[in-house]
């Protein structure tokens, strides 16, 4: 299994990052598992160690206290893991054809990266 991954900007001081991943496989999870294993879980992933109190308290020991109350409010209102698929492309297993498909991030996701961004950030090149 092959999995590429790339930090694209780092967010909030260091407490966070947007991170570019490129898969080879479908697997169910795979993301989510190395992120785990890489000791950087997907920020609101519950279930492969991302939780709330880890989010906070990353965020809280790199930024300035006048932002914890913010970061409070912001970690508390995620719902699910932020994952998304920018895009996605394979191979279609009948035609041969190949196939794409993007779509920009959920509005969810936008309002927390905005926050985040709002705070610091670096990108990386």
């Amino acid at each position: 299994m092959v999995i590429r991954y790339r930090v694209i900007e780092i967010l909030a001081c260091g407490g966070c990052a947007l991170v570019e991943w490129r898969l080879e496989t479908g697997r169910t999870h795979q993301i989510r598992a190395h992120a785990k294993y890489l000791g950087v879980p997907l920020l609101g992933d519950e279930v492969y160690g991302g939780t709330k109190s880890m989010a906070l308290s990353l965020l809280q020991s790199r930024n300035p206290s006048s932002f914890h109350g913010q970061f409070a409010e912001l970690v508390a209102s995620i719902e699910r893991p932020c994952l998304h698929a920018l895009s996605l492309g394979f191979r279609h297993p009948n035609t041969g054809e190949n196939l794409h498909f993007s779509k920009l991030p959920p509005a969810d996701f936008a309002e927390i990266f905005g926050q985040l961004r709002d705070i610091s950030t670096e990108k990386v090149t």
